[in-house]
């Protein structure tokens, strides 16, 4: 992925979403990777942060995301996306922002996620899922 700009490196990572395989997700994270998962948290190291990833996006199979902007700027890279997941006969919307900061092999140093925790929340509720606190 050396070869990769900072922008292709994040949509290739995007792509790759609703396809969750740890192995392939593994590939684009550094070692010492962070993900600040927007209010659920920090995971620290490569091997944590493509743990909770793929699982996350496994929980509901059939998720989609569209990029809606992206700027570059040297290695940053901030991305802000729509998208969902189908649950219980319904699609559960999702509206994230993110900034990526790609070390110079190519991989993702640091991914700091926001997005409305309340509002997912509110539409599993609505759908009849539980979330647990």
């Amino acid at each position: 992925q050396m070869d990769e700009s900072p922008e292709s490196i994040v949509r290739a990572l995007l792509r790759v979403w609703s396809d969750p395989r740890p192995e392939t997700l593994a590939t684009f994270f550094a070692e010492d990777a962070v993900w600040v998962d927007g209010p659920n948290g920090v995971h620290h190291g490569a091997e944590a942060v493509v743990a909770e990833l793929a699982r996350q996006l496994s929980i509901f199979p059939g998720q989609w995301l569209e990029v809606d902007t992206l700027v570059a700027n040297g290695r940053t890279v901030m991305v802000e996306w729509h998208g969902g997941f189908p649950v219980a006969g319904t699609t559960i919307d999702t509206k994230v922002m993110a900034v990526c900061e790609v070390d110079a092999s190519g991989r993702i140093k640091q991914m700091r996620e926001s997005f409305d925790m309340k509002s997912l929340v509110d539409q599993l509720a609505a759908a009849g899922i539980r979330v647990p606190e």
